[in-house]
């Protein structure tokens, strides 16, 4: 039984490439003829800036994590919310992927129309439609040649500096997160969380799904395969990015949820890059 309208999210999208040539189709494919899957692409004035994913949605019962992706699209293309936001979003190039399930957006279950958990598809990308496009997304690259940015160091032009996935989950009593990244690179996850305290609890049980959690952080260093080929792994082993996965509890209020995933990601990018 449908409970929300994917058209809804379909048309919100295509209202945002209307409002900016900044933002393209990046990439898109379809589940079915009703169900087309988008990648947006925002490109910033200074095209050598950082690349940033964003991607929500992979599990239907998670809406809040497509509202934000959403909120993000149309921050980022409405010049008159760009003076607004307490962050530069728009100094950035950002990937965003709004809705990777939306068969279990519409009918707000975990799972796509084959009953699969599609975050746990990654081993094999191509097996399902959505994880395929996923994968495909994240293939696809600009100029590999090294670009000098404003403050003189070298970028790879297409390298994905930054991923954050966003999740929900309904077992949790507070915000938390996990950060995906090597042991070389320096943790960004208790200045999220302090940020995100000012609107929500942080989940402080000792453990989650067996993992320690520090204050609403759980830390998984170099190549963790406990969890299954999730997006997360996929984005750390296959494209080498650091990544971060938010969730964010479903018994909060659905603003409150919107913009613990907003501050996070704003914090994310700026203690990140």
């Amino acid at each position: 039984m449908k409970v929300r309208n994917y058209a809804d999210v379909t048309d919100r999208i295509l209202e945002a490439l209307r409002k900016s040539e900044h933002l393209t189709v990046w990439h898109q494919a379809y589940t079915t003829s009703t169900y087309p899957l988008y990648c947006l692409r925002y490109t910033a004035e200074q095209k050598s800036s950082p690349l940033i994913y964003v991607s929500a949605g992979i599990h239907g019962d998670e809406p809040a994590s497509v509202e934000c992706a959403l909120r993000l699209v149309e921050l980022l293309v409405d010049n008159d919310l760009h003076n607004l936001s307490p962050f530069p979003l728009n100094e950035y190039n950002w990937l965003i992927s709004p809705c990777d399930n939306p068969y279990g957006y519409e009918r707000d279950i975990r799972e796509n129309a084959a009953g699969l958990d599609l975050n746990r598809m990654f081993e094999t990308p191509t097996q399902c439609p959505e994880t395929a496009f996923i994968a495909e997304s994240l293939q696809r690259k600009q100029c590999m040649h090294p670009q000098n940015t404003r403050n003189n160091t070298i970028r790879k032009k297409g390298k994905i500096e930054l991923a954050l996935d966003l999740h929900e989950d309904s077992d949790s009593n507070g915000f938390y997160l996990w950060e995906r990244r090597t042991s070389q690179c320096l943790p960004i996850g208790n200045a999220i969380v302090k940020n995100v305290v000012a609107l929500c609890a942080i989940n402080q049980e000792p453990s989650i799904e067996d993992h320690r959690n520090e204050n609403g952080v759980v830390t998984l260093l170099d190549q963790v395969t406990t969890k299954g080929w999730t997006r997360g792994r996929y984005l750390a082993e296959q494209v080498n990015t650091r990544c971060l996965i938010l969730e964010t509890p479903t018994h909060l209020d659905w603003e409150t949820r919107i913009a613990a995933h907003l501050i996070a990601i704003q914090t994310a990018v700026k203690h990140a890059l």
